[in-house]
């Protein structure tokens, strides 16, 4: 769709209500997609409405989640803008505003009915098997000895139409939905209508959302349109995140819903970018792997898939391994400081090559590395096991402690006595980290001081 470079404004609109969500980084990877090269602008709105549930911690990792990840925002609660507030607690008056403009024009009116009055109407409707609406009674004949009230959006029926950019053109009948709440009887907004007025106030252009938002559209430019804003040029309402039981994504059930589960584990946010941004889009070659600046060069809507995208950890532990090889070394060690705070910098550089073709995940080096700083239980070793690290120390005794004299010195034992490598590394191993398996045998010798070294495989030829 041709939009003028300078007018692209997108946003997302996250709840501090829950760790931050992986879905949260996957729609503010496609905001960011679309926006930047066209030069537009995206802004970070912040969904406090829900008093019992939000969190100023919350809101702290939604931030902290994005910045990681390379995806900063031009315009948020955090800096500020031309549309400030940009969290919607502080936009109380505007919503109220909007609200009283809509009762006055007889768009709107109040609803006095209590939950369990509504609760009847949708009981009845579900005994006569037909959908449930509003029955109006608060339109037609309010009661008139009551004072709280919500204030609810009277429906004009006819056709909704808009423009999706993954699904094109949507129709929706009006006739179908009954009238909404706008204001609850707290004074506070529903998303149906803080979210619309928010966008048509901070003109933003194009509306990048998941597909669960696709069926609020309708309502949401039913108000527009009653406001007498501008509609946004298009929506794109992106496939879900699945998990591998093929439901939603959902933070109550699946741990991998957390966004900073990802950094934990050591997976890097350029490769978590590069999974996301294929998690529901292919670009329609053989290419997997891609920079940030490649994928606002090829990405575009027209590839997005309309169904739901399956979270497939195997490829994403492809792709971050990937790029853990591709990452120069002093850079990897750099990044594994934290996954390694036991060991100083030069150790970390000296293991990085051996790493490197290992990991899938930065936090695995710890799992690799972890026998430098923990002295590892004493393996039970038979007699022949013990005469092969015998042969090992005799060998290791004079040699430089680097691998390469390493290796040549225990492929010569091996050469001499006919062992195969196996035979003769694995009781090493055994003896040096506690584990069966390692880093190669010369690296995970040479790692550890030669005297620290030599003393746990005596110690373990003479258990």
């Amino acid at each position: 769709m041709a939009v003028p470079d300078a007018s692209v404004r997108v946003r997302i609109a996250p709840s501090p209500t829950g760790f931050a969500h992986l879905g949260t980084a996957s729609t503010a990877l496609y905001n960011v997609l679309f926006a930047r090269p066209r030069q537009g602008a995206f802004a970070l709105r912040i969904d406090d409405t829900d008093l019992e549930r939000n969190r100023p911690e919350y809101e702290a990792l939604i931030y902290e989640g994005l910045q990681w990840l390379g995806l900063d925002w031009d315009e948020g609660p955090d800096k500020g803008g031309s549309y400030s507030p940009y969290r919607q607690s502080e936009r109380l008056d505007i919503y109220k505003e909007h609200a009283a403009k809509l009762l006055a024009e007889q768009k709107a009116y109040r609803c006095y009915c209590t939950q369990e009055e509504l609760e009847a109407e949708r009981r009845q409707a579900q005994f006569e098997k037909r959908p449930y609406k509003y029955s109006r009674r608060c339109l037609t004949n309010p009661p008139t000895d009551r004072t709280e009230f919500a204030v609810r959006f009277k429906v004009p029926g006819g056709k909704v139409v808009f423009t999706d950019m993954i699904r094109g053109e949507m129709t929706f009948d009006a006739e179908l939905l009954g009238d909404f709440i706008l204001m609850k009887s707290d004074g506070y907004p529903t998303y149906q209508f803080a979210s619309p007025v928010d966008d048509a106030l901070m003109k933003i252009t194009h509306v990048i959302r998941g597909e669960e938002h696709l069926s609020n559209t309708p309502y949401q430019l039913m108000i527009v349109d009653a406001l007498g804003y501008d509609r946004p040029v298009a929506y794109a309402h992106m496939p879900l995140i699945l998990a591998k039981d093929g439901a939603k994504l959902s933070k109550r059930k699946h741990p991998e819903s957390n966004l900073m589960l990802y950094r934990e584990q050591g997976y890097l946010p350029e490769a978590l970018i590069n999974y996301l941004a294929l998690l529901g889009w292919n670009p329609g070659t053989a290419q997997e792997i891609f920079t940030f600046e490649e994928l606002e060069r090829v990405f575009s809507f027209d590839r997005v898939q309309h169904a739901g995208a399956r979270f497939d950890w195997e490829k994403l532990n492809w792709i971050n391994g990937e790029w853990i090889r591709a990452m120069d070394d002093g850079e990897l060690a750099r990044r594994l400081q934290p996954f390694l705070p036991d060991l100083d910098e030069a150790t970390i550089m000296r293991a990085v090559s051996a790493l490197k073709t290992r990991m899938t995940r930065l936090a695995d080096a710890t799992e690799y590395l972890d026998y430098l700083w923990k002295e590892p239980e004493v393996q039970p070793l038979d007699a022949e096991q013990a005469s092969r690290i015998q042969m090992a120390v005799d060998a290791l005794e004079d040699v430089p402690w680097e691998p390469e004299p390493i290796e040549t010195a225990l492929e010569g034992v091996v050469e001499r006595t006919g062992l195969s490598k196996n035979k003769l590394y694995t009781p090493i191993r055994l003896a040096l980290t506690g584990k069966k398996v390692s880093l190669p045998i010369h690296y995970t010798i040479a790692l550890l001081p030669k005297e620290v070294a030599l003393a746990r495989l005596m110690r373990a030829g003479h258990s």
